[in-house]
């Protein structure tokens, strides 16, 4: 038994070493932010392809996000707190001084409210905001 979990160990520290020494460091994304205090901010908000749009809660009590509409948002791999067993979820909380966050995979237009109250959905409700995404500009200047 005790060989057996030295196997495993050691497998997964080989597993975890040689994905780290074979990937070269991804490139950072453009980071958006949504301020969450008395107000949503901004309500309208412009972002590209391959963004990560944050929302932060500054307030003192936790807030719920509710993303409107029932599609697929995510980039795979990243963002923070809209996913769960890798299943996108419509509605999140965050805690005080936390964020959660998506990476926008195509060109769309997302709808979102804030209940400033994450434990009554008939309460205080942000208006509408809406995230506008385009595609990214074509830099090479050529086709494609």
């Amino acid at each position: 038994m005790r060989f057996r979990t030295i196997i495993a160990a050691g497998s997964v520290a080989l597993s975890l070493w040689g994905c780290a020494a074979g990937r070269s460091p991804e490139p950072e994304r453009p980071v958006r932010y949504i301020q969450i205090r008395e107000t949503v901010e901004p309500l309208v908000l412009y972002a590209t392809v391959g963004d990560e749009v944050r929302w932060q809660n500054l307030r003192p009590e936790p807030v719920r996000i509710g993303l409107l509409g029932n599609e697929d948002w995510t980039s795979p791999g990243c963002g923070k707190g809209f996913s769960w067993l890798g299943l996108p979820r419509e509605f999140v909380t965050i805690k005080p001084r936390d964020y959660v966050s998506l990476c926008l995979s195509r060109a769309r237009t997302l709808r979102f409210n804030v209940w400033m109250d994450a434990d009554d959905v008939r309460g205080q409700i942000s208006p509408t905001a809406t995230i506008r995404v385009m595609e990214k500009p074509n830099d090479s200047g050529g086709p494609g």
